[in-house]
This record gives C-alpha cells, sequence and structure tokens, in this order.
C-alpha cells in the first residue's frame, strides 16, 4: 500500500485536527453532559463546513454517493450510542482502550474488500499502537480479569462502536469515489447530528436538549473554537480519504489522538502522568512512525 506525501501530510494534520478538537471537546464536556454534545458539536459545525464547501469546489453528492452516505450517519449514531452506553456502564480504563482496535479493523476491511494491502512495517505499527492503547487500560486497579472482563456489558458495547467505527471511515470513502463533492462534510455532519438529536427527544431528553444549548451559547468562545477545529479536522480527513488508504489514516488518528489524549491532559487539565502512560506514549510514537515509515 502506498501514500503519497500529500496523503500523509493531510493523515497527519487531521489527526492534529482531532487530538485538538478533543482537548476543545473535553472543556466543554465540563459544562454539559458528553450525550448533549454529540448533537449541539456536529450542528455548529454544519454552517462552517457548509461555507467551506460552497467556496472550495463542487457542492454535490450524486445518487450514486446517497446509500453510503446514509449508511455512515447510521453507524456513526451506532457508535456514538455504544460508546455512551458503554462510558455508563464500566471504568474509562478498561473500554477506552478497545477502541485502539479501530484501525485493525479498517485495516482488514480495506485488505479484505478495497485491495489496500499494508506493508509489514505498517501491520507493525498497527500492532504497536493496540499494544500502547492496551497499556493505558491495564494499569487500572479495578481490573477484573479476562473472563469477568470478556462478560463486561460495558466492554461489549465499546467493542460494538469500535467495529462500526472501523466501517465508517470505509464507507465514506466509498461515497467519495462514487463522486461526493465537497457537500458530503456538512451533510453527513448534519445528518449525524439531527439523528442523535431525534433520538434523544424519543428517549424524553428534549427538556435537558434545550437547557444544555442554553448553556453552551452561554460559552460562545469555546463552541466556535470547536465548531472550527472540528470542521477543520473532518474536512482534511475526508480529503484525505481521496487519495490515501483508510487503514493507514485511522492508524495514523488512532495514535496521534490517544499520545495527545496524554500530553494535552497533563498540559491542560493537569493529569498525572505515570509510567504505564509514558510507557503508552513510547509505544503509540513508535507505530505511528512505522506506519507513517512503511508508506
Amino acid at each position: 500500500m502506498t501514500v503519497t506525501t500529500l496523503g500523509l501530510t493531510l493523515a497527519l494534520l487531521g489527526a492534529l485536527g482531532w487530538t485538538l478538537f478533543d482537548v476543545v471537546r473535553k472543556r466543554l464536556a465540563q459544562k454539559v453532559l458528553p450525550t448533549m454534545l454529540t448533537v449541539w458539536l456536529p450542528l455548529a459545525q454544519v454552517p462552517v463546513l457548509a461555507a467551506w464547501a460552497a467556496t472550495t469546489g463542487p457542492f454535490l453528492i450524486p445518487r450514486a454517493s446517497l446509500v453510503p452516505m446514509t449508511a455512515s450517519i447510521v453507524l456513526n449514531v451506532g457508535g456514538l450510542l455504544a460508546f455512551m452506553q458503554a462510558m455508563r456502564l464500566s471504568p474509562m480504563s478498561l473500554t477506552i482502550p478497545l477502541l485502539s482496535f479501530t484501525p485493525v479493523g479498517t485495516t482488514l476491511i480495506g485488505w479484505l474488500l478495497r485491495n489496500q494491502t499494508p506493508t509489514q512495517a505498517q501491520v507493525t505499527g498497527v500492532a504497536l499502537v493496540v499494544a500502547g492503547a492496551i497499556t493505558l487500560g491495564l494499569k487500572s486497579d479495578r481490573w477484573p480479569g479476562l473472563r469477568a472482563y470478556g462478560k463486561d456489558p460495558g466492554v461489549r458495547r465499546m467493542s460494538i462502536a469500535a467495529i462500526l467505527w472501523s466501517l465508517t471511515a470505509v464507507i465514506d470513502q466509498v461515497a467519495l469515489e462514487r463522486g461526493a463533492g465537497y457537500a458530503y462534510a456538512p451533510a453527513i455532519t448534519a445528518g449525524v447530528g439531527l439523528l442523535m438529536g431525534a433520538v434523544l427527544l424519543l428517549r424524553g431528553q428534549g427538556a435537558a436538549l434545550r437547557e444544555s444549548g442554553r448553556t453552551l451559547l452561554g460559552h460562545p468562545a469555546l463552541m466556535l473554537m470547536a465548531a472550527l477545529i472540528g470542521s477543520a479536522a473532518l474536512a482534511v480527513q475526508l480529503e484525505s480519504l481521496r487519495i490515501a488508504p483508510v487503514g493507514f489514516i485511522e492508524t495514523v488518528k488512532r495514535g496521534i489522538g490517544m499520545t495527545g489524549a496524554i500530553v494535552f491532559g497533563r498540559l491542560v487539565f493537569q493529569e498525572p502522568i505515570g509510567v504505564p502512560k509514558i510507557l503508552a506514549v513510547i509505544l503509540l510514537t513508535l507505530g505511528v512512525g512505522l506506519v507513517a515509515m512503511g508508506a
């Protein structure tokens, strides 16, 4: 699997964008429930992405792209719901590392269905990224043992989220190959926000949704920053999908994202860093480096 210099640059920039977006999103999560952010943040990005799309290139979504676009929206929302349930049911230290298997799934799907064969260096890099994430999880003093871990309801739901999110990048790439223009970014973002909003309304959380919206309006600078950074990250990721294999992009995204979570967690949120986190950063950095060099 070969990657051009532009593809590598876009993948790295997109991964950095998602990392910065996570920092701002964590700030906002201190103001309102994370569930509410899954509605308001995508909707806040729609005007930014629509303006970018209208001034950049063809503002169209051909009929051939509608089915994969719809599938991507539904899978993204399904992944978000499974993720939120996992966060409610189990410790983060047990569930979050499972998301490291997303690039594994994406790489396998890209290889099996799209003939995007990874190099040996990239396979090794993916393995190191997974090892780095697992290192973060095994530091928990709440580790229940392998058998109980496998039966944990939060673990099962996070596994579902990882599988669904492994598919979305592949489906997005299919939609782009079928001619989706720059309008794809605002369309898919609006779809996720509106569908998540509909789910919350059906669950009787309309009052909480309205209250969270008013709260977020009281922090316009933070919301604007989130909308701009999130929009840039998504736009760059979609552009990278036009020219680079999905497994490569997802591995770089997850590896840099988890490393950034540790670094910015310390710099911005004063979170402690111990030996497991240092080891994880080393493994993640080596993994992303191998994936990039193998390209």
